[in-house]
């Protein structure tokens, strides 16, 4: 089998360009921009173990008739038995609010004027009978805006410094030219995978910035292998095209490619499906990016190299 993939370089990249503003116009025209989870906007966690009469749907449709947004999942989900509840701080603002407004009921129930406390108490009024223990979280996390926004911060950081030491490595290894496809393709790839967190509203946190990060070592991984069968068949054939040599080595490395990504694929879907809830998220971003990383090695990087490339003969032509 013989696919001219280089012939159709440009509209490889036009089309990558386009889905990359499509998604960010989507994301910022339709959602005002990207949900952030409690790590990044501030607010407050909590854990609960699970008695009777407390579970996951009462306890969303309680916070939905109190027009509390709220975020209720399993964290254990082979037992069934820890629920955890994520608030936001705006949210948190207006269930402190909400607390001094009722200050005597809560402090004649024995319950102290705050955002927790006042989420506990509507737990056991409303879901509890009169006559149940009071339930006691067995987590409570407060997540401060000065602490999320550092959160955002490091993430940022975090994923810069990966970038850079892609490139440093791929130049290092190769040349220039390999260095600027590794990195426009790991951009590429950080900035489509983001462009669909958005569009989705999967909640920007810690696991989804690890997801990232691990999208881009799985995507340099893949695109080195690509650059090393060009290099390979390259050496000592420099008259010949690069067009030709960059199509010739995606065609050997594509067997490799389609196992590498099935495989890993497989491995993740069994996560994301039977999973617990908080790992659905990070699972859910790996099988995009994953499937994105592996599209921009062959239609992105390679492209880039061969551009170059061509870029660089004109010029010594000139």
């Amino acid at each position: 089998m013989n696919f001219h993939v280089m012939r159709f370089r440009w509209i490889n990249i036009t089309a990558s360009i386009l889905v990359m503003v499509a998604l960010f116009v989507v994301t910022y025209k339709k959602f005002g921009g990207f949900a952030l989870s409690i790590d990044f906007a501030g607010g407050i966690k909590l854990e609960l173990t699970r008695v009777e009469g407390l579970n996951l749907d009462n306890l969303r449709n309680l916070f939905e008739k109190e027009k509390i947004s709220a975020l209720v999942q399993l964290v254990d989900k082979a037992s069934g038995n820890r629920i955890k509840i994520e608030i936001g701080g705006k949210t948190q603002q207006d269930l402190t609010a909400r607390a001094n407004a009722e200050k005597a009921d809560l402090e004649k129930a024995g319950y102290p004027v705050n955002a927790i406390d006042y989420t506990k108490y509507l737990i056991q009024k409303k879901l509890l009978s009169p006559n149940a223990p009071k339930i006691e979280f067995s987590a409570a996390e407060q997540v401060g805006p000065t602490v999320g926004q550092y959160m955002q911060k490091n993430a940022i950081y975090l994923v810069l410094v990966a970038l850079l030491l892609i490139t440093i490595y791929v130049a290092f290894r190769f040349r220039f030219n390999f260095a600027l496809g590794a990195l426009l393709s790991s951009l590429h790839d950080i900035v489509i995978t983001m462009g669909i967190i958005g569009v989705l509203q999967i909640p920007l946190s810690v696991p989804v910035i690890a997801a990232l990060l691990t999208i881009l070592g799985y995507s340099i991984n893949d695109t080195i292998v690509i650059f090393d069968r060009i290099r390979e068949n390259i050496h000592g054939k420099e008259d010949i095209g690069i067009e030709h040599v960059v199509d010739k080595s995606i065609m050997q490395s594509l067997t490799r490619t389609i196992n590498t990504t099935t495989t890993t694929l497989i491995a993740i879907l069994p996560i994301y499906l039977l999973g617990d809830e908080s790992l659905k998220d990070l699972a859910e971003v790996l099988l995009y990016g994953i499937v994105i990383g592996t599209y921009s090695s062959n239609f992105v990087a390679a492209p880039i190299v061969v551009i170059w490339d061509n870029l660089i003969k004109r010029r010594k032509a000139a």
